[in-house]
């Protein structure tokens, strides 16, 4: 390829390679922000956007009390992965899939025989209601289904 001579082509080929490095590191930029491993919320307390609405209740406490609490990748889309456990009636636990500061690859092992939490990385043992987990409130709603809260985590 030749380099222009005329120097408005010079400047015309300048601004667009210009542009395009800065179009590259805002895409850069904007991506390292949406993989960001933050286990803070990005919503405040009380913002509906915060909540996870997991189903209707009746169905998955079915589930669990056959098969273990349930697992989910973080609802927000980072590395904050939850299980939901149904201890009967309307107790309902949400907390974090993991130990604080703990690898993503920690991720608790449910052992249904013995119903607990197993840490693959140590093998620290937790109780099913997730005791020395990061918790975050849960509820039924009116209609039946079970809402997380995610923007009130408390250890």
């Amino acid at each position: 390829m030749t380099e222009p001579d005329d120097p408005a082509q010079r400047r015309t080929v300048l601004f667009t390679a210009v542009g395009a490095v800065l179009a590259a590191a805002l895409l850069f930029a904007v991506m390292t922000r949406v993989t960001s491993t933050s286990s803070t919320p990005a919503t405040g307390p009380g913002d509906r956007g915060a909540q996870f609405e997991l189903g209707r209740a009746t169905d998955f406490a079915r589930t669990i009390a056959r098969d273990g609490p349930l697992l989910f990748p973080d609802p927000q889309g980072r590395s904050r992965d939850i299980f939901v456990q149904h201890l009967g009636e309307d107790a309902w636990l949400a907390f974090e899939a993991r130990a604080t500061g703990a690898p993503r690859n920690c991720v608790l092992r449910w052992e249904q025989g013995a119903r607990q939490f197993v840490d693959p990385c140590n093998g620290t043992i937790y109780p099913p209601d997730g005791t020395g987990l990061v918790r975050f409130p849960t509820t039924v709603d009116d209609d039946g289904k079970v809402v997380v809260d995610l923007s009130s985590p408390s250890p």
